[in-house]
């Protein structure tokens, strides 16, 4: 179901950001910024907290970040991305935010455990718990970048791919909604904001 509301949400997203194409010119009087450091989600840090940080070389860059996860499915999850930015920047006309597109790709790593008491709010109480298991994975994905003077944000939509190599089988009924809540969900759906250098 909330990959249902992350598909949809990026419908919306795309929609919005059309919307406001026209209002925006091309530019090329564009500093560009070697270092950002940014927090990742700052509304869902009920469930997740976490940050990078992104050295950029030209039109590639380099992101590490490091996330914690306090829901059903808790733990911890690094993360490496490439980033390759479009050469094009785009200038809001009146505000000057400027944006810029990027495709990127993602190893993951992480490690987490299962809580049964956190999905009590859904009515699914259970006294259930899971010793944490390693997980790892990609994804692939296109996002976009804006910025004004220091400050910056981005959204960013993509598919992951994890897999959970050494689960028990003890362990496997507690882990179906791994893939679509939390740390292993499917479609992932990304925002984050923060300072650039």
């Amino acid at each position: 179901m909330k990959s249902i509301y992350a598909l949809l949400l990026l419908l919306l997203l795309a929609g919005v950001c059309r919307a406001q194409f026209p209002t925006f010119e091309k530019t090329y009087a564009v500093k560009p910024y070697i270092l950002a450091i940014g927090i990742t989600n700052p509304a869902s840090a009920m469930l997740k907290v976490g940050g990078s940080v992104e050295y950029r070389r030209y039109r590639t860059s380099y992101l590490a970040s490091y996330h914690i996860y306090t829901g059903a499915y808790f733990g911890k999850q690094y993360d490496a991305e490439w980033r390759w930015y479009f050469r094009k920047y785009m200038r809001h006309i009146t505000n000057k935010w400027v944006y810029q597109d990027f495709f990127y790709f993602r190893s993951i790593l992480g490690e987490m455990g299962y809580d049964g008491q956190k999905f009590a709010i859904l009515g699914q109480k259970e006294d259930k718990f899971a010793d944490p298991q390693f997980y790892l994975g990609s994804a692939p994905g296109y996002g976009r970048r804006y910025h004004k003077g220091a400050l910056f944000f981005t959204i960013r939509s993509g598919i992951r791919v994890l897999t959970i190599p050494d689960l028990d089988e003890q362990y496997k009924s507690l882990y179906r909604l791994f893939y679509f809540t939390g740390p292993g969900s499917i479609v992932e759906v990304n925002f984050q904001a923060g300072i650039q250098l």
